[in-house]
C-alpha cells in the first residue's frame, strides 16, 4: 500500500470520527495513532484538518462545556476534563469564561435533581451531599453559597419562607 492509499484512508477515518462529535487535537492524534497510522501522517493531517477548520481545539471546549454543564457538572470538572484531553488552559479558560451558564443555578440544579427539597438532618448527610457536588465540579465557595452551610438554613429554604 502505498503512502497516498493510507493518507486518504486516515482522512477518511478522522472525517468519520468528527462527523459524530468534535475532537481535540489530542484525542484525534491518538484515535488515529491506535487505527495503526504513523506519527508524520497523523501531524501532517491534523495540521491540514486544522488548516481547513474540520478540527478546532477552541470548538471541541466550547461543546464539551455546554454538553458537561447541562448534565450537572462544574467549571472545575469540565476544566480538569478538557486538560485530560488536551486542550490547552488558555482555550479552556476562555471556553469556561465565555459560556453562558450560571453555574450557581447549575448547582442548585444538580442539587435539587439529586436530593429534592429535603434539608440534610446531619452534619454527615450534608458532607455527603457536599461532597456529590465537589465531584460534579463544584468548588467549595459555591457549594456553600447555594446549599449553606450544616446548621444554618439553606439559600433555599430562606427563599421558601420569603414567598
Amino acid at each position: 500500500m502505498n503512502d497516498d492509499d493510507s493518507a486518504g484512508r486516515a482522512r477518511h477515518s478522522a472525517l468519520r470520527l468528527l462527523a459524530r462529535r468534535e475532537h481535540s487535537q489530542y484525542e484525534l492524534r491518538r484515535k488515529l495513532k491506535a487505527r495503526g497510522y504513523g506519527e508524520g501522517l497523523v501531524d501532517e493531517l491534523l495540521t491540514e484538518l486544522v488548516t481547513e477548520r474540520l478540527l478546532s481545539d477552541t470548538r471541541y471546549a466550547e461543546a464539551m462545556v455546554t454538553h458537561r454543564a447541562s448534565r450537572g457538572y462544574g467549571p472545575l470538572r469540565i476544566c480538569m476534563e478538557l486538560r485530560d484531553r488536551g486542550v490547552a488552559e488558555r482555550i479552556v479558560d476562555k471556553a469556561l469564561q465565555e459560556a453562558e451558564v450560571d453555574w450557581d443555578e447549575r448547582l442548585r440544579h444538580t442539587y435539587e435533581r439529586k436530593y429534592g427539597e429535603m434539608a440534610a438532618e446531619s452534619f454527615k448527610t450534608w458532607a455527603s451531599r457536599a461532597q456529590f457536588l465537589k465531584n460534579r465540579g463544584f468548588s467549595v465557595d459555591a457549594i456553600r453559597r447555594v446549599i449553606g452551610d450544616h446548621g444554618a438554613p439553606t439559600p433555599n429554604a430562606r427563599r421558601a419562607t420569603k414567598e
